[in-house]
């Protein structure tokens, strides 16, 4: 393999495992309840944006530098969207936190504007 492939697959490689590793403390953090402070009625929306932006941008990065030039845009949000939908769905067993559709859908902005963003870096 040429140097240079190395080094792509590398840094693609090591964009997976950063997304993943942040898809793990996404699946830790709402696997706990000591850290929801008490908000404001439906301000815990703004945090869901706020969390899904981040995993949007890296899953559109990760594909796009491992070689996926199709779709990106659609597959990320996609992707982010189901995750987030099945975090919802994964809160609806842990003690003190509970699933909501209103959730998930902050979970598909944070998925549309993290996406937006990892478009102007596309490759």
């Amino acid at each position: 393999m040429h140097k240079a492939n190395k080094t792509k697959t590398f840094h693609a490689l090591t964009l997976w495992c950063i997304t993943i590793g942040y898809m793990g403390l996404i699946f830790y953090l709402s696997s706990n309840t000591f850290c929801l402070p008490k908000l404001p009625s439906n301000s815990d929306k703004l945090i869901h944006i706020l969390v899904y932006i981040p995993l949007a941008f890296l899953l559109y990065i990760s594909l796009d530098r491992s070689g996926v030039k199709r779709y990106v845009f659609g597959i990320a949000i996609l992707l982010t969207g189901i995750y987030g939908f099945t975090d919802e769905f994964h809160q609806s067993f842990v003690a003190g936190r509970d699933a909501s559709l209103y959730d998930s859908l902050a979970d598909f902005t944070g998925a549309l504007l993290g996406s937006l963003a990892g478009s102007f870096f596309k490759t």
